[in-house]
């Protein structure tokens, strides 16, 4: 059907091998889509379900729907993807635990910043309930470079990072492979205005799409496309709304099919027979941009199968118990009358209080009496599919045991059941979305590293660290610790011994204060030719709170192999309720079990208590949890207590409470590295 129609259109470009290759790709999966719409239980039938429709030829009065379709898929998607996506990166070759955790903030503060569509929760709440619904869902992972000039005439970068995009499966297809991973294509289609593509047209280098002029001239010949005329919209029909995308004259709408492949990407207008570009993959990772979510596989099908058409002949059954109840009902509260021919004047018989009846016999009207079976046994037959719908989502086992299914209370033994079912059945779901979000993760990490200092003015990339685990961890390594190099000391001690030793306080602090150089220095201005102008700064720089801190990442920091592993469990409803549930669990295993403090004691071990509590207030959301703890042994009292004891105080390093200089010993050499 889709072939016909595309294939005897001929234009100049109609000989173009490429073009006609991805023209049949395109014919082949559009006609896959259409019968997976049109089909009994497809995609149509199933919104149908999901928005509570019932099927035309309906054989009950009463139309009346249990939403438990939607229930259930709405409560799976906020179970799976109700919180933040929690994941580290693991170093491999050439990398480092370091590295691993600036790039893994990286990734976190690209997830916070992805909004293109809503946020990533969004999106990925939308993947997990379009699979649910469709047996596939696909999202598209681009690097988003934006930026625009101010009054002054500089450019301004307003967003370089990672985006993700959730696409609808009846704009993607593929008809090879069980996956996107391992497909020859995938064709994304998009509608596009005339004008969107002039302007990414006129962008700085070479033009985007070469062939868009032969475009333009195809369609001030003919009428703009309309998605209508590709594919009904089953969720505008339903509501009764006109599919009005490519209906506004002002702006010319286009589809426009990029077909992605490993090595290559084409664009190009199916309907116009145009092609618009033909580019070698820009990604060095060398894949095809974009992420499949897939619950349950066909070995045949890369689609996969929906969780809801099994169960469609079940939703069905439950709506006709309910309305034939219904029915029934009403038969019964206003029951057929039967009236003898010719003893009865029809105009009276009305029902209401006080009505009046005229008839010449007193048995002439006779209500009918129905059997009352089919309403005992409601309640036994509607529970029983209630039951079978929900076992076959694996949502609970409601009405195996013998409480009441209408009754809210249950024993021990149902709740215990339910909730391993649907433990059972989300972690599986769960395994299927960490692949995803692998996928997606490994893409963005290759695309940081080929991208994010793709501008070659650009020396640094500063990230913002909040976190109070990150914010540790990076001040542990030392990335803004101040130190004497070997050189910078033998400098000063140069200086003392040229001067006799005779060097005062102040003297001295100066002296200290210009050898004092970053642990991990960063160069502010690389450019810079004169060595003795460079402008070096720590890694990471804290703020006046001390709770805060900004990181620059420079190249070096993009370099390794990392392998990323998400934690899906943390973004699955009450995550948050159960890992703090743990962590008590561990504190008072930690300090109140006397056989585990005593085998700690003999491995010459003890509990860190302030780390342990202030990750406990971390994770039930408190900011700037070490704010709640102060040092004892502080003040006159100590240190009078270590100088009657003999005892000297601790060299205090620069930036340290007490502020003061350490007192400088040449024979006490820091060495680090040289500044480069």
């Amino acid at each position: 059907m889709a072939e016909k129609k595309y294939k005897k259109r001929k234009t100049p470009q109609s000989q173009t091998p490429i073009l006609q290759e991805v023209q049949t790709h395109y014919a082949d999966w559009t006609e896959d889509r259409d019968i997976r719409m049109t089909r009994e239980n497809g995609w149509n039938d199933v919104l149908d379900a999901y928005f509570g429709r019932l099927p035309e030829n309906w054989p009950y009065l009463s139309q009346v729907v249990d939403p438990v379709l939607r229930t259930t898929i709405v409560e799976k998607k906020a179970r799976l993807t109700n919180s933040k996506l929690r994941g580290r990166l693991v170093p491999r070759e050439g990398a480092d635990i370091t590295g691993a955790r600036i790039n893994n903030a990286l990734l976190d503060f690209q997830w916070d910043n992805a909004k293109d569509g809503g946020s990533m929760n969004h999106k990925w709440g939308l993947m997990d309930q379009d699979t649910r619904l469709f047996a596939s869902c696909f999202g598209l992972v681009t690097w988003k470079y934006c930026e625009y000039t101010d009054e002054s005439g500089e450019e301004k970068v307003t967003f370089n990072g990672n985006e993700f995009k959730h696409l609808d499966v009846r704009n993607v297809g593929l008809t090879h492979g069980d996956n996107v991973r391992n497909a020859k294509w995938v064709q994304v289609s998009e509608w596009r205005t005339l004008e969107e593509l002039e302007t990414e047209n006129q962008m700085p280098g070479e033009p985007k799409y070469p062939g868009l002029s032969e475009l333009k001239e195809t369609l001030a010949e003919k009428s703009q496309d309309r998605r209508d005329g590709n594919y009904t919209s089953r969720i505008k029909s339903l509501k009764g709304l006109t599919d009005r995308l490519g209906s506004d004259e002002a702006f010319p709408v286009t589809e426009v099919v990029t077909e992605y492949r490993p090595d290559r990407w084409i664009t190009f207008s199916p309907k116009h027979n145009v092609l618009l570009r033909d580019i070698p993959n820009p990604y060095k990772h060398g894949k095809i941009p974009v992420v499949q979510l897939k619950y349950f596989s066909l070995s045949d099908d890369p689609i996969g199968e929906s969780e809801v058409e099994s169960v469609l002949p079940l939703w069905r059954g439950i709506q006709a118990t309910i309305n034939g109840f219904l029915d029934t009902m009403n038969i019964h509260m206003k029951p057929p009358l039967k009236i003898l021919e010719g003893l009865v004047r029809m105009e009276t018989i009305q029902w209401g209080p006080e009505a009046q009846w005229i008839i010449n016999q007193e048995n002439a009207v006779t209500e009918h009496v129905g059997s009352g079976e089919p309403l005992r046994y409601f309640q036994t037959t509607y529970s029983a599919l209630k039951s079978a719908f929900s076992t076959a989502m694996g949502d609970s086992s409601q009405g195996v045991g013998s409480v009441d299914p209408f009754n809210p209370d249950k024993t021990a033994t149902e709740v215990n059941k339910q909730e391993r079912q649907q433990n059972v059945r989300d972690q599986d779901n769960q395994n299927a979305l960490s692949d995803a979000l692998v996928d997606m993760m490994d893409m963005w990490l290759s695309n940081n590293q080929q991208f994010l200092f793709a501008n070659p003015g650009m020396s640094e990339y500063v990230l913002k660290i909040i976190g109070e685990k990150d914010f540790a961890f990076f001040k542990q390594a030392g990335l803004d610790e101040m130190m004497l190099d070997h050189e910078a000391t033998q400098t000063i001690a140069d200086a003392i011994l040229a001067q006799n030793g005779d060097v005062n306080d102040l003297q001295m602090q100066e002296l200290m204060n210009a050898g004092y150089t970053p642990k991990y220095p960063v160069v502010e201005n690389p450019e810079e030719k004169d060595y003795e102008k460079l402008k070096i700064k720590p890694k990471m720089k804290i703020d006046e709170t001390g709770t805060e801190a900004e990181l620059s990442m420079v190249p070096e920091d993009m370099n390794g192999t990392f392998n990323y592993i998400p934690d899906v469990k943390s973004m699955s409803a009450g995550a948050d309720s159960e890992m703090q549930q743990a962590r008590r669990e561990a504190t008072d295993l930690l300090f109140n079990n006397k056989n585990v403090i005593t085998l700690l004691q003999q491995e010459g071990k003890k509990p860190n208590a302030t780390e342990i509590l202030t990750e406990i207030f971390e994770s039930s959301g408190t900011r700037d949890a070490s704010r709640f703890f102060s040092d004892i042994a502080t003040g006159g009292v100590q240190q009078g207590s270590n100088q009657a004891a003999g005892t000297e105080s601790p060299m205090a390093q620069p930036g340290s409470p007490t502020g003061a200089t350490p007192p400088f010993d040449p024979s006490q050499q820091m060495a680090g590295p040289p500044i480069v």
